[in-house]
């Protein structure tokens, strides 16, 4: 997750399709007009936006664009009513949202992934080690940081990921990838299955 500041009332915010699986939307289901899952993710990622980066929303009316990216993820730009706006007499909803539709080649498509922890590399490696064996295929992220390990994997309805409950734990809030971006380190990407399960077993 990403935050860029255009200027002092507009900020853009890019996701990541690894960022919209662990907040466990697509951009398709994103509707904060209607939707509450929606409204509470836009609450959070907001939250974060002004601990991280000083970009403020609680005193105003914004208005929230939203694109899909070809990556499955999406960007977008929130925008504070300026004075001018105020002074025109717009009467748009305090956090009026809009989607923007490019062309189908950007349409995301969910990818569900799944979470979990590991007290420490041992058990980490016993984890991939299994999984390798069992010949799991997914793609995989390996994650470390406070004296913990984080596996990011997809679920791809294999039996063999059911052993993962005995020896990590599944961590199930969307709202995880903020304490990743912030207190972790991705070691290694796409393949840490593979990867780890190797690295003492040479």
């Amino acid at each position: 997750m990403e935050y860029k500041l255009v200027n002092e009332n507009k900020l853009k915010i890019i996701l990541t399709n690894e960022d919209m699986a662990l907040l466990d939307i697509t951009f398709e289901e994103m509707d904060y007009n209607e939707d509450m899952t929606t409204k509470r993710i836009l609450w959070e990622i907001l939250d974060n936006a002004k601990h991280q980066i000083g970009f403020d929303i609680s005193s105003e009316k914004v208005f929230v664009k939203a694109y899909p990216d070809k990556d499955g993820g999406c960007f977008m730009y929130v925008t504070k009513e300026t004075q001018n706006q105020k002074s025109g007499g717009n009467s748009y909803h305090p956090y009026t949202y809009e989607k923007k539709y490019k062309s189908k080649l950007y349409t995301g498509i969910k990818k569900k992934r799944v979470l979990y922890m590991f007290d420490n590399s041992e058990i980490l490696f016993e984890a991939c080690f299994q999984l390798n064996l069992a010949g799991y295929t997914g793609k995989s992220d390996l994650y470390a940081g406070n004296n913990k390990y984080f596996l990011y994997i997809d679920d791809n309805r294999e039996q063999s990921l059911e052993l993962l409950s005995e020896y990590g734990t599944l961590i199930n809030n969307p709202f995880f990838s903020f304490y990743l971006d912030e207190h972790t380190k991705k070691i290694i990407s796409s393949d840490a299955v593979k990867v780890f399960s190797g690295i003492f077993n040479k």
